[in-house]
Formats: structure tokens, C-alpha cells, sequence
């Protein structure tokens, strides 16, 4: 959101619906564009299996926490969510009309901000509350929503930052709207994610035109079934063993791998590097599930 903000553009910037919408149909409330920059982030647009929309991230470390959302198997992935400065309607309305009547309202950021003796903040030269948001609003379960907050701050920000004073404070604040709206509230500092866990998801994840592709997902369980019958072999021997069984190229089996170690039906440590001419190291610690634990509850594991 460039340039002066006026009451007249955030209502206009509202009712074109950024910041709203489920699913498919939301709309972030910060978009990457070609025009927006940054000298200390790395700008993404990343492409889902999950959606035809772009997620607009403004990190690295929020590109990375993308994918483990996505990898872990959120029903729901909502990036730079708003936490509205006033009264609005529950996050996790919007999918169900008959439930969402009886659904309370969500407090304003401002009356917990205040309660809190947190000052809210303002647009630049403006009197106009500014509107936060958090990096991510996640989702659980389809019918009924079990909402996660995760808020993306580097750890060594979070230690030395000249504003990390400012930073606590803001988390503090995103910790009591969570806690109002009965979601679980987790700062993604990093320190969770290997490089080869973000390198690997970054590698494993499916194109959408690939998930949702009958002649690949028809093929993808049996693919795995043959390729973990003889998973102590190297991987390659592995996918070239599975890949003459089922009679198909090369090219569909390093799909058929990635899909497969994408969605689980592949038990392979993600947190690790992937060396084809090696056997495949096995996720025997249940590292994902742990991670799935700590980041989005009990509810999830």
C-alpha cells in the first residue's frame, strides 16, 4: 500500500474486497507487484497446488513458511491477513452461511491495542488507523474452521533488531486478537526450517496443472507402492525400478517422486538432503508430524 493513504482509497481498497474472500476467491491485503520493493525482503508470488491465485509473500522466511503450510496439509491458506483496527466479522466466516449468523464478531485491533497500553499506529501523515495484518491466517478441517496464526519474524530480529522492542509489542497484541478469536497464535522465527527442508518443498511441490492431473493421480499410488517396495535401494535405482513396472518414462517418475514425497505416500525426511544415488532416508523420527505438532496444535498432529 504506496504512496498517502486517504479515507476515500482504504475504503475503495475495502470494497473491492482486499483482505476478504475464502479460498480461491481472497484477496490479500498487501499484493506483490512489479512496482513494489524492497531493500531488505525478498518479494514472491507463489504458485499452489491448491489454487489458481498467487500467495503474496514478502519474505524469504515467509516463502518458506508457505510451503511447510502447505506441505503440512492446511485446508486454508490466508497470506497477509488482516487484523481489522474495528469490529468485523469472524476470520472464520465466509465458507458457511448458515453458521456464520451466530458467529461473534471479531474485537477491533484498536480496543486490544488500547487495552493493552500498545499504541495501534496510524498510516503515515494521517490520522487513519493503520491496518495490520498478520503473514499468515491458516486454516484446519473444511466444514468447521480451526484457525492458526503465524507471524514471520526472523529470530535474530526478534534478538538484535533496533526495533525489536516495537516487534514484541506487536506480537503481543496479535497474541490477544488470536486469543479472542480462538485461534492458536505461533511466531515462525525460523529456527524450525533447515535449508534443505525449504529447498526440498520448494522442489517437491506439485504445479496445480500436475495435482490436478487424472493420468498422474490415478498412476500416483502405485507408483509409490513400487517405488517404497524397494526404497533401500538408491532413489534413482528406486524410481527407474518403479518406472519400468508401470511402464512410464523417466520424466513421468521424477513427477510421480516429487508428488509423491509432496503428499506423504513417499516417507521421506524432508529435513534432509535428497541424494539420488543414495537409498532414501526415511522420515523414521517423524519429523513432519512433530513439526505439525508444534506449529499448528494438537488438533493437526
Amino acid at each position: 500500500m504506496q504512496g498517502l493513504m486517504t479515507q476515500s482509497r482504504l475504503d475503495t481498497l475495502i470494497a473491492e474486497g482486499y483482505g476478504s474472500g475464502r479460498d480461491e476467491n481472497y484477496k490479500s491485503w498487501i499484493r506483490v507487484r512489479r512496482r513494489l520493493s524492497s531493500p531488505v525482503s525478498n518479494l514472491h508470488r507463489l504458485t499452489s497446488p491448491k489454487y489458481v491465485r498467487p500467495l503474496h509473500l514478502l519474505s524469504g522466511l515467509e516463502f518458506g513458511a508457505a510451503n511447510v503450510a502447505l506441505w503440512l496439509g492446511c485446508s486454508e491458506v490466508r497470506e497477509q491477513h488482516p487484523f481489522w483496527p474495528e469490529e468485523h466479522p469472524h476470520p472464520s466466516t465466509g465458507r458457511n452461511p448458515d453458521r456464520d449468523h451466530r458467529v461473534p464478531f471479531a474485537p477491533g485491533l484498536l480496543s486490544l491495542a488500547k487495552k493493552a497500553g500498545i499504541k495501534h499506529g496510524v498510516y503515515p501523515g494521517t490520522r487513519i488507523p493503520f491496518v495490520a495484518t498478520i503473514d499468515f491466517t491458516l486454516s484446519l478441517g473444511a466444514e468447521w474452521d480451526q484457525l492458526v496464526h503465524w507471524s514471520c519474524k526472523p529470530r535474530h530480529l526478534l534478538d538484535t533488531a533496533s526495533n525489536r522492542e516495537r516487534m514484541h509489542e506487536r506480537i503481543h497484541v496479535e497474541t490477544l486478537y488470536s486469543e479472542a478469536v480462538e485461534a492458536k497464535h505461533v511466531v515462525i522465527d525460523g529456527t524450525d526450517f533447515t535449508g534443505h527442508l525449504i529447498g526440498n518443498l520448494d522442489w517437491f511441490r506439485p504445479l496445480r496443472s500436475e495435482w490436478n492431473n487424472p493420468g498422474l493421480n490415478t498412476r500416483l499410488e502405485e507408483f509409490t507402492s513400487h517405488f517404497m517396495s524397494v526404497a533401500d535401494d538408491t532413489v534413482n535405482l528406486a524410481m527407474g525400478y518403479a518406472a519400468e513396472k508401470m511402464r512410464i518414462p523417466k520424466e513421468i517418475s521424477h513427477t510421480l517422486f516429487r508428488m509423491g514425497s509432496w503428499n506423504g505416500f513417499i516417507d521421506i525426511d524432508a529435513f534432509e538432503p535428497v541424494i539420488m544415488s543414495r537409498p532414501l532416508r526415511k522420515d523414521v523420527l517423524q519429523r513432519k508430524q512433530q513439526l505439525s505438532r508444534k506449529l499448528l496444535g494438537e488438533f493437526h498432529a
